[in-house]
């Protein structure tokens, strides 16, 4: 009889494919049947947690395309559950947009506020007490969830704030080009200096905390650093960056009455005031930038836009000399500048919807979901998918939303259901407005020749829509035909 010899390298893998398997049985979750399908890893045990961390949102993007479930669950170590529950359908996206309370956004939003702000432990535990407002005693959450939305919901507060906003833009980012020779900027770092401006000035008006440019760069690095700071111990050594432009809106303003309710210091109102500009001003920036190559990129669509806007131009003379006037409300009428946002928004929107089970739950009648674990909607898995969008899904159209209707639950540029984003309305007025102002007055000239796609920098697991990955510089000149007189919108 032959002896059977096995090489130490053999043993070795044998002894790591046990200690992954000992590892899954113990800690692994224990699957119920009624729960969706789970995916097993390529390498047992913490297979999906590298993939996760190395390819971040694609991994689980790549996953879906290939197994083509309306929803599968991925055992992870470390996350709450031990598991999570990927959604590939829109139907049901739709389904979770119908039970907000059991699967929630909001527990998912008080949790990052909380992380992402460095809150007392007063203020956190105000916070995510009652998170969703079921129980019979007041909620800081919910009730701020609510002044929000009605103080952004469309009418007279609004277009105040519009208003506001866009001028800010007029006389503080615009201002730069109003001479006749050519100004060279990077385009996205306007687009971010603009959009913070603006934003901010419509929130805080003449006193506005945030006025200052080195606070607008402050944003980029604690955007770019938005999951270190929830995720990492000791954030002011690990994302110091971030943790500095959290530190640098240390600033005195005037309370809410919500706030004031339970006793919440002057710093930790700052401080959530910091958390509420980057949750309008973190996607606005990008969107804005996008829109705005796309447009100036493409002869004919900035041809459309142009005589499009040039159309709402209203010139005449008052007191101080020749006006031209641009009413706000007909720029939000203008077909093709619509639907080159909300084709941004789809293109560019690769974020990922996030909930949490608040307890066991079936969805849709078919699918168990457990307590205490996340699900994750994956925008990309909606906004490129040809059974939605059509055979030409992969491609930037301008006129997508000019001639095509939104297929339900696949758009999720500003998410859906009961959580919407309450800022959308503010956010695209301030898009339009700039992309409709630009494209009238100036021209946009790339540096060395024509246009080049600055790619796409995905590697911000926290943003909803992506930035570019590569710098964009370009020489601005102003419109011979439009240098005289002044600008000014209104609404």
């Amino acid at each position: 009889m032959e002896a059977i010899t096995i090489s130490t390298g053999t043993v070795t893998l044998l002894v790591i494919a046990g200690a992954f398997l000992l590892l899954r049985t113990i800690f692994g979750p224990k699957r119920d049947p009624n729960e969706p399908p789970y995916i097993s890893p390529t390498v047992p045990y913490i297979g999906h947690l590298i993939g996760l961390l190395t390819k971040k949102y694609e991994y689980y993007v790549n996953l879906s395309n290939k197994c083509k479930l309306p929803i599968y669950g991925l055992a992870i170590p470390g996350l709450p559950g031990g598991r999570v529950y990927i959604i590939n359908s829109p139907a049901l996206v739709l389904a979770v947009q119908r039970q907000p309370k059991k699967l929630s956004f909001w527990a998912v939003e008080a949790t990052f506020a909380v992380g992402l702000a460095g809150l007392s432990k007063h203020a956190e535990k105000e916070i995510q007490d009652n998170v969703t407002g079921e129980e019979p005693k007041p909620s800081l959450f919910m009730d701020a969830m609510q002044a929000m939305n009605q103080g952004l919901h469309p009418g007279e507060a609004l277009d105040r704030m519009t208003k506001v906003g866009v001028d800010n833009l007029l006389t503080q980012s615009f201002e730069m080009f109003n001479h006749t020779g050519s100004t060279s900027i990077e385009l996205y770092r306007w687009v971010n200096i603009a959009v913070t401006y603006a934003v901010t000035n419509g929130i805080f008006g003449p006193l506005n905390p945030f006025d200052n440019e080195e606070l607008c760069d402050a944003f980029l690095n604690f955007e770019e650093n938005t999951v270190g700071l929830i995720s990492y111990p000791w954030s002011s050594i690990t994302c110091a960056k971030a943790y500095a432009a959290q530190q640098a809106c240390d600033f005195q303003r005037q309370g809410n009455a919500h706030t004031s309710k339970h006793n919440l210091s002057l710093v930790d109102k700052a401080r959530l005031d910091v958390i509420n500009v980057n949750a309008i001003h973190s996607n606005t920036t990008p969107t804005a930038f996008w829109a705005m190559y796309h447009i100036f990129s493409g002869p004919a669509v900035l041809g459309e836009v142009r005589a499009a806007v040039l159309a709402l131009v209203e010139t005449k003379q008052d007191g101080k000399g020749l006006i031209h006037e641009i009413d706000i409300s007909t720029i939000r009428e203008v077909p093709i500048l619509s639907s080159v946002l909300h084709e941004s928004l789809r293109h560019y929107g690769s974020g990922t919807g996030t909930r949490i089970v608040m307890e066991d739950t079936l969805l849709d009648n078919k699918y168990l979901l457990k307590k205490d674990t996340f699900i994750f909607m994956p925008n990309k898995s909606y906004h490129f998918s040809p059974s939605a969008w059509g055979p030409t899904v992969d491609a930037f159209d301008p006129h997508r939303f000019m001639t095509s209707r939104r297929p339900p639950g696949a758009f999720r540029g500003f998410g859906g259901g009961a959580n919407l984003c309450p800022g959308r309305y503010f956010a695209m007025n301030e898009i339009l407005a700039m992309c409709a102002m630009f494209a009238v007055r100036f021209e946009l000239k790339p540096r060395g020749g024509g246009w080049k796609y600055p790619r796409l920098d995905e590697s911000n697991l926290s943003l909803i829509v992506n930035p570019p990955k590569e710098k964009v510089f370009v020489d601005v000149v102003q419109r011979k035909e439009w240098e005289g007189g002044r600008w000014a919108f209104k609404i």
